[in-house]
């Protein structure tokens, strides 16, 4: 009796969540747009700058989440510049590609540069976590004009061993049971907050729609990141991991660390997967250093306090 109550509230957790987040990130001065880009109709978020700062910030999420993530960093890095926050195709509001049920990577690159080309007007600093990283990455080696630089969040898409080193994520965000879902979220999280601990049949319902499970199915090496391409990177680059992430394969930190060892690097203890909503003092304050140093005298976010 418990368990056929539980259920639908922890369901229902997450679109809780969710919405308010969406009326929390407009009363703190977000506006929130939609556009059609690259074919899909595409949802963002826009927070003005304050102050002096006119670097563009774009914020991409991972695989799963939405724009919505970025919440409690968003008005902490106005200082910078305007700051946009997209919902990836198939993701949050944004929709997908033409016939389809999700997208390709190539698909998310083409719908950031259509983001930044049409809606920002100038070379941004793009910051992604996980999947948002590894489309990042995509974006600034094929169009490294509309690209300031790059701050990467526990980012995805390392070729490492093929998909073989990635069959055992793969197989585990199709979350099969409740018990896995527990165990995703602290995985990701290390110690999750008691609301998102709750929220497993909510997590279940977002890892088991169509645009993560035929975006997994569909999964390419060739779009998959190579040593080589880090290598190319011509944008500068900076790197946050949570010591307690244990989400991806661990291999991942290693790659994207040793084949870009000028990124400048930020550890941080007790945090997992998604530094932006354990950590958003820290990350925050980091994202301001590193635009100081790609931008001479451009204001800067809070430092952490």
């Amino acid at each position: 009796m418990l368990g056929r109550l539980f259920t639908p509230l922890s369901a229902a957790s997450i679109p809780l969540i969710y919405g308010l987040s969406h009326r929390a990130l407009l009363r703190l001065g977000a506006t929130s747009h939609e556009r059609r880009l690259a074919g899909i109709c595409a949802h963002y978020y826009a927070m003005p700058a304050r102050g002096a700062g006119t670097l563009p910030l774009l914020l991409l999420h991972g695989i799963a989440d939405r724009a919505q993530t970025w919440s409690f960093v968003m008005p902490r890095l106005t200082t910078i510049g305007p700051v946009y926050a997209l919902d990836l195709a198939g993701f949050g509001r944004s929709g997908f590609p033409p016939g389809q049920r999700y997208a390709t990577i190539d698909q998310q690159v083409a719908l950031v540069q259509a983001m930044i080309r049409e809606v920002i007007g100038q070379p941004t600093l793009i910051v992604g976590n996980s999947m948002g990283g590894w489309i990042a990455v995509r974006v600034a080696l094929a169009t490294p004009e509309l690209v300031a630089g790059l701050v990467l969040l526990a980012p995805g898409g390392a070729i490492l061993r093929g998909r073989e080193s990635w069959e055992p994520f793969l197989q585990t965000i199709t979350l099969p049971d409740g018990r896995t879902a527990r165990r995703v979220l602290q995985q990701m999280y290390g110690r999750p907050p008691l609301p998102l601990y709750l929220a497993g049949e909510g997590l279940r319902s977002i890892f088991r729609r169509d645009p993560v499970m035929q975006f997994v199915a569909s999964v390419d090496e060739n779009a998959m990141l190579r040593a080589e391409d880090l290598q190319a990177l011509r944008v500068p680059v900076a790197l946050i991991w949570g010591e307690a992430d244990h989400f991806i394969p661990r291999e991942s930190r290693d790659f994207f660390c040793s084949n870009l060892p000028q990124a400048r690097v930020l550890f941080l203890p007790r945090c997992g997967h998604m530094p932006q909503q354990q950590r958003p003092r820290a990350v925050a304050a980091f994202i301001g250093e590193f635009a100081r140093a790609i931008a001479g005298s451009q204001p800067v976010g809070q430092p952490e306090s």
